[in-house]
């Protein structure tokens, strides 16, 4: 035990023979660490955000619908609007309580929006206002009028994109023309199948973000989009939002349990929203090759630094060889020195790297300071990255760092340990 702590004693003392390499080192692996936490922090963020922004602007963390509707996106796949009440309240009891921040049927058709102007194609959802408050970011993005008015016959909510083009204001009267949906075995009107038209106001103009919602969408009432469809009754989905991204398979799979008996297909957003899914794998694989190219370049000028080091050191090596020191000894110190120096470098890696995650946490990374204008409108993510970083990538990244710090020191503790005596001590 006394030999160990002799050996790290000396090999502490070494790395500070030299400071501004000791240094210089240090702070190179230390950079290296804090690039890969403030990486993973902004990737896990900016997923964060993706996701949230894609379930609430799409089909929820979980999407309720009708067998081959993710397929054909034909309209006339509908459920029984009840689905949407069994939901919930299977949703609120046993293992599933307490994870569900909203359940909202919709009922979506596409259709054609008329005004004095112009006329433009759009797709009609039909939603229950309450409801879809707490699933949707439409009800927040709300810049002119509000989200369907309070008492009198609520009119219809539409895209700032849409506005424009059909140059309207709020209070405008517009005509929606659909075809009634008639569907082989359900409940339908006699002319089901008809083109229908209805006389509505514009109650409220919002923007979101994304040039596909705000140029396309229309939004009113449940009541009267299945009025207009000859639809009673019927729905086309139900978005489901959780507390957490994470509970999305295991509620679909406690979902198509609960829910056994009803003909309908019930998925996760990444089965519902598979573009998504593949740009968020993308994005992770191409964060972890640059990573790992900061790695190797922070790894290869570590090596060459240690190599210099135990070359210059050589003379110092034979003579402890001729003083009675194992190669293997050798070996062990070099391997000490290193450790002792990567446990520096840690640490001050993770002083830098959790001051910059906790700066992009709070204040966030604004896109905008890469561009001398403004983002486009229609940009599809929101141009503010606020950074998240779980212990677990924390505890990961100073584990990985480490490891290659440790399996780098070994080259050049085997150069040192097969130092030859004679030509060592020769050199001076």
């Amino acid at each position: 035990m006394t030999g160990i702590f002799l050996m790290a004693k000396i090999g502490w003392r070494n790395l500070w023979r030299n400071p501004r390499g000791t240094m210089a080192t240090a702070l190179a692996l230390g950079l290296g660490l804090t690039l890969l936490l403030v990486s993973l922090g902004l990737l896990d963020g900016s997923h964060e955000q993706m996701v949230g922004n894609g379930v609430r602007f799409g089909a929820g963390h979980v999407v309720i619908q009708a067998p081959g509707y993710q397929e054909t996106g034909s309209q006339a796949l509908l459920l029984p609007a009840s689905v949407a009440s069994a939901a919930a309240v299977f949703l609120r009891s046993g293992a599933m309580a307490g994870v569900s921040r909203g359940v909202s049927p919709r009922l979506r058709a596409s259709g054609l929006l008329t005004s004095a102007a112009n006329a433009e194609g759009v797709g009609i959802m039909g939603v229950v206002p309450e409801a879809e408050r707490a699933v949707s970011l439409i009800p927040q993005r709300m810049i002119e009028g509000g989200y369907f008015n309070d008492g009198g016959n609520p009119g219809i909510v539409i895209g700032a994109a849409l506005a424009r083009k059909l140059a309207l204001k709020i209070g405008a009267k517009v005509v929606l023309t659909t075809q009634g949906i008639r569907f082989p075995g359900a409940e339908a009107t006699e002319d089901g199948g008809d083109m229908r038209s209805t006389l509505l106001r514009v109650d409220g103009i919002f923007r979101t973000g994304f040039q596909a919602i705000d140029a396309h969408l229309v939004q009113m009432p449940l009541a009267q989009a299945q009025a207009l469809l000859g639809t009673p009754d019927r729905i086309t989905q139900v978005a489901i939002l959780l507390d957490r991204e994470s509970d999305s398979p295991r509620v679909a799979a406690g979902l198509r349990k609960g829910l056994d008996g009803v003909p309908a297909e019930i998925l996760p957003w990444r089965d519902s929203m598979p573009a998504l899914a593949q740009i968020l794998l993308l994005d992770d694989a191409f964060n972890y090759v640059m990573n790992g190219v900061v790695l190797a370049m922070v790894g290869l000028g570590i090596l060459n630094t240690t190599l210099m080091r135990v070359i210059e050191r050589r003379y110092e090596f034979g003579l402890c060889s001729a003083l009675g020191l194992r190669p293997v000894q050798l070996a062990a110190l070099i391997v000490g020195e290193s450790l002792a120096l990567t446990a520096a470098s840690l640490v001050l890696g993770l002083l830098l790297g959790l001051t910059l995650q906790h700066y992009f946490a709070t204040t966030g990374l604004d896109l905008r300071w890469f561009s001398r204008t403004n983002l486009p409108p229609d940009l599809v993510f929101d141009p503010i990255i606020h950074a998240r970083l779980s212990l677990g990538r924390i505890v990961s990244s100073v584990g990985i760092v480490f490891l290659a710090a440790t399996v780098i020191s070994f080259y050049p503790a085997c150069k040192a340990a097969r130092t030859k005596l004679p030509d060592a001590l020769k050199m001076f």
